[in-house]
């Protein structure tokens, strides 16, 4: 028997260094488990960030571009912001205030954008009435010889040599001599003399398609006021991105609705020109008035449709 265990012992050896080996690692893991598990930052009750900083959210709330119509300078928001006072631009202590420029200038549209975006991002389509010329303007460029200093929703900030005057959109003309009162006629809703011309100017054809005459086109891009007023057109922001402009408020009798146009309609491209930005706004705007067709193409309840029209 004691020959055997001889014999056998280096079996037993093995086996006590296995077991010893197997407890040390067990132990090993342990402590390490427990180091870990004590310099990890507790979580909060409620959330799953191990970082004591807070969370910064991203604000996809559009609610500044919906509240207005960005097409309708007069239109009031339907929430108005309360009244915050501040400087003109380029305005400093003591200096005099700024006077309407007598510069042959005409405001067509703005483009703002708020600040801190609003010195890039914000273009104004100015028309010289002299010599009948239109083109996009931003902060910082010149026309006749005046800078442009500042963009806002409703007026142009020029600093015509070292003079600061304005120039308003749809600047209300100066006040006649008083005269008698004259009976009031009843005011025309927004856009009742464009409907008034378009129903005589255009001819449905079919489903989606339109004869337009070119007088009648005239007319309308030279009134886009009125016609921005007969509905409430605001981007459409989509993933973050913009994707053209969406509808709202069409008037059963309206421009837009003798047109073919519905409440709720997303208007993205114009004659394959994507409607995304200020400057492809105005690349469209400037291509209509020479165009002999036009292609209009818009998302409807989720359904694409394309309206035709053929300029005579």
């Amino acid at each position: 028997m004691e020959s055997l265990l001889r014999k056998y012992l280096w079996v037993l050896d093995l086996a006590t260094a296995g077991v010893c080996a197997l407890f040390l690692a067990r132990a090993t893991a342990s402590l390490a488990e427990s180091q870990m598990i004590g310099n990890m930052p507790s979580r909060t009750a409620g959330g799953a960030s191990f970082s004591s900083k807070p969370a910064v959210a991203y604000d996809k709330d559009q609610k500044d571009i919906l509240d207005r119509n960005v097409f309708c300078s007069d239109c009031p928001p339907f929430n108005p912001p309360a009244p915050v006072e501040a400087a003109e631009p380029g305005a400093e202590a003591g200096e005099a205030e700024p006077e309407r420029t007598t510069l042959p200038l005409a405001v067509m549209a703005i483009m703002y954008a708020p600040p801190p975006m609003g010195i890039k991002y914000s273009v104004a389509v100015l028309k010289d009435t002299e010599h009948l010329t239109v083109g996009a303007y931003a902060t910082g460029e010149l026309i006749r010889e005046a800078k442009i200093i500042g963009i806002d929703e409703t007026r142009i900030h020029l600093d015509n040599r070292g003079k600061r005057e304005f120039l308003d959109l749809l600047a209300a003309p100066e006040e006649p001599a008083p005269v008698a009162a004259a009976p009031v006629a009843p005011r025309a809703a927004p856009g009742d003399e464009l409907s008034k011309e378009l129903a005589q100017g255009l001819k449905k054809t079919g489903e989606n398609s339109f004869e337009l005459q070119r007088s009648t086109l005239d007319s309308v891009l030279g009134n886009m006021s009125l016609l921005s007023r007969s509905a409430r057109i605001v981007p459409e922001i989509r993933d973050g991105k913009p994707g053209g402009f969406r509808l709202y408020a069409v008037r059963p009798e309206g421009p837009f609705a003798l047109i073919g146009m519905q409440n709720g309609d997303v208007l993205y491209a114009i004659n394959g020109l994507e409607m995304t930005s200020p400057e492809k706004a105005l690349e469209v705007y400037s291509k209509l008035k020479s165009a002999r067709h036009l292609s209009v193409s818009l998302e409807r309840n989720g359904q694409k449709i394309t309206k035709e029209y053929t300029i005579r």
